[in-house]
């Protein structure tokens, strides 16, 4: 849900509750499929016979790499989103003040374009263009989750050790079977 709020807040309209449920729709399946591809993944490294061993262990690797591919994923939106916000107009007006205040600075107005005077100008002009993206993109997240907060009353929670035990209590179909062995 995270990511696709991250995805919505430089691909869609925010007051668009449609616009935003479809960028969260693209970016689930998106993950969807990524899971599932590690999933697959993770099968074809076990040795056969390998999650009838240690179906509990078996099954906290597998739920490991999951996790795993899904904050890898957030953390790509993240950055995509802060690249997006960087070069929104927001974004381009602070990064020149930045650049002018410091060429304007005592020390540099005698010669405001001088190597160092560029190079601190540009560093400040650097610094305030992450800054403004991320303050967007913090602004953008707020909005979002004032407007569609996430629901977490629909599934109790369950401890990891519970849920591991259910999971590896269950048979596995005829299908998944010929896919763990293969």
């Amino acid at each position: 849900m995270e990511a696709g709020l991250v995805a919505a807040t430089w691909s869609a309209a925010l007051d668009d509750a449609d616009d935003v449920a479809a960028v969260t729709a693209r970016v689930r399946a998106s993950l969807e499929s990524d899971v599932e591809r590690a999933r697959l993944e993770f099968l074809a490294l076990m040795e056969p016979g390998g999650l009838d061993a240690d179906p509990i262990l078996a099954a906290s690797a597998l739920a490991f790499a999951e996790l795993q591919t899904v904050q890898q994923a957030l953390s790509e939106y993240r950055s995509s989103a802060l690249g997006w916000l960087g070069r929104t107009p927001e974004a381009e007006a602070e990064p020149r003040r930045a650049y002018a205040t410091e060429q304007n600075r005592r020390w540099f107005r005698a010669n405001p374009n001088s190597p160092d005077a560029v190079a601190a100008a540009t560093k400040a002009s650097d610094a305030a263009r992450e800054r403004t993206a991320q303050h967007l993109l913090t602004a953008r997240l707020e909005h979002l989750h004032e407007r569609a907060p996430i629901r977490t009353d629909t599934a109790a929670p369950a401890s990891w050790a519970d849920r591991l035990i259910e999971l590896a209590a269950q048979s596995l179909d005829s299908d998944q079977v010929g896919t763990v062995i293969a």
